[in-house]
This record gives structure tokens, C-alpha cells and sequence, in this order.
């Protein structure tokens, strides 16, 4: 936690009681001084949460995309991959997006908890309070609105493979051996808790920390980084229309804004934004 002075904003060092710039007095200074203790710096949290995110979801999920893709060519050596210039067949882009993001959710999330074990009581710390249980009643309703918004309508608050599959069970995704609605529960939920940990907790306070920024421009600026995140991580190498990758952009900046003020409203603790989301999952998979 980087400590500022009250009068010209400067970042403090642990033992700089009296501010080296305009000399005012730190008072959360001095009893770091006499407490002894030094606090965590959340700005580092938040950074090397982010740079592992970017290695895993992005980099790494890319390349055990196309491993899976030679993987699938190889055992099925007499599928037709169509055409040059054609989209992929969706069993071959199935079965290598599901592996990817299945070995990259399981490695991820206990490093990401690695890396934020000293706050871990405090991110799923419950307060049931009038506040909370309020914002938690709301959240339901509009994620109960957003499920059936996507089911009737383009709109996707889910990946749109994954819509597909749970909404119509394709043949194509079936022959890819590799999907199943388990699987995609399982990633769903991982990914749930890392990116609650990484985009709302760890980015948050990062920014927090590094800038005076207003909460309103950090809820914004979250809000587009998260959902850029996404679509690198779950559309990046898919086969799948410009319309989708519009409907999927669009529901989640909403979304994501929506978590981000809920998350400031119920005093930065993720665990309501966890239970939203986790019963978002469980309506989409009983309503798809």
C-alpha cells in the first residue's frame, strides 16, 4: 500500500514521517514507525496479477489453442479442414479452445491465488448486511433479465460457442469429442473467480495506488481493459462473425461496469460480485 501525503499528494516512504517535498506530517506514517509493520504494496499485487493474467489467458491460451488444433488434425487425420481462406471447421476450433482454456483456467487461478494469499480472508470476507444483501437481490434480477436477453435475443452475455453448444448441441461441436456442458461450467467458474480477483480487486487497487485518479475513471478504465481481456481470451483465435464479436463486446463492457460499481458499492469486496456471478451461470445453463 503506497502512502501519500495529505497536502501534495507525494508517495511516502515507510520511514518519511515528515514529507520531504512540503514537510507536512504523515500520521499513517508514523505509526507504520511504531507498529513496525510494513504494509502490503497492492500496487505490486496488482501488477504481477495483471502480467500473469496476459501470460496465461492470452499468450499461453494461444499457443495451446493451436497445439490442441494440430492435436486434432493429427488423430483425425481424414477430416476435411475445408478450403484456404475458409473459417476452420467449428469440431477442430471446439476441441481446441475447450483444452486451451480448461489447462489454462486450472493453472491460473491457484497462481493468481498465489499471488494474493495475504488478502485472500479479506477478498471473500461476508458482510450480510442491508447494503449487501440488497445489491445481491438486485444483481440476481438483472442477471435472471441478462440470461433471458440471452437466450431470445443476439445478445451475448456468454461466449457465443459456448451459447451454441448449450442452446442447440451441435453435431460439429460433438464431433470434436471435447465438449460437454460440465467442461464448459468448469471454465466458466474458474475464470469467474480469476477475473474477479484480477480485474475488480488487483487492477483496482493497482490503480489506486499508482494514480489520483477518480473511482468514475477507474470504473471505466477496468471496465474496458476487462472486456478487451475477454475477447483476447475466449475469441482470440475463434472462428466466429463480426456480429458476434459486437454482441459480445457490448454486453460485457456492460456487464463489467455494472460489476465494477457494485463492487465499490458493497465497499471493494468481490464476494457478492462472486455470487451474482455464479448464479449468472447456473440460470444460463438451466435457460440455454
Amino acid at each position: 500500500m503506497k502512502i501519500r501525503c495529505n497536502n501534495c499528494y507525494k508517495v511516502l516512504n515507510n520511514d518519511e514521517v515528515w514529507c520531504t517535498r512540503c514537510g507536512a506530517h504523515s500520521d499513517e506514517v508514523e505509526e507504520i514507525m511504531k507498529s513496525g509493520i510494513t504494509p502490503i504494496d497492492e500496487s505490486e499485487i496488482g501488477k504481477k496479477s495483471i502480467i500473469m493474467y496476459l501470460l496465461f489467458a492470452f499468450v499461453i491460451n494461444g499457443f495451446l489453442d493451436v497445439l490442441f488444433g494440430v492435436v486434432f488434425n493429427s488423430v483425425n487425420s481424414g477430416y476435411d479442414l475445408g478450403d484456404v481462406g475458409q473459417n476452420l471447421p467449428l469440431a477442430l476450433t471446439t476441441f481446441s479452445s475447450i483444452n486451451s482454456l480448461m489447462i489454462v483456467g486450472i493453472i491460473l487461478a491457484p497462481i493468481v491465488f498465489l499471488i494474493n494469499y495475504k488478502d485472500l480472508k479479506e477478498y471473500f470476507r461476508i458482510e450480510f448486511n442491508k447494503k449487501s444483501i440488497t445489491s445481491l437481490v438486485i444483481g440476481v434480477i438483472i442477471v435472471t433479465f441478462f440470461a433471458f436477453l440471452t437466450k431470445y435475443t443476439n445478445i451475448n452475455f456468454i461466449v457465443p460457442y459456448f451459447k451454441d453448444f448449450l442452446m442447440n448441441h451441435p453435431q460439429e461441436m460433438l464431433l470434436s469429442g471435447s465438449v460437454s456442458t460440465f467442461k464448459i461450467i468448469i471454465i466458466l467458474l474458474l475464470f469467474v473467480i480469476i477475473e474477479e480477483i484480477v480485474f475488480r480487486k488487483a487492477f483496482i487497487s493497482w490503480l489506486d495506488q499508482t494514480t489520483l485518479l477518480p473511482d468514475g475513471v477507474i470504473i471505466d478504465l477496468q471496465t474496458l481493459l476487462s472486456t478487451a481481456l475477454q475477447v483476447l481470451c475466449f475469441l482470440l483465435l475463434v472462428s466466429t462473425s463480426i456480429s458476434n464479436y459486437i454482441y459480445f463486446i457490448l454486453s460485457n463492457l456492460c456487464f463489467n461496469a455494472l460489476l465494477a460499481v457494485n463492487y465499490y458499492h458493497n465497499n471493494r469486496n468481490i464476494f457478492i460480485n462472486l455470487i451474482i456471478r455464479v448464479v449468472f451461470i447456473i440460470l444460463l445453463v438451466i435457460i440455454l
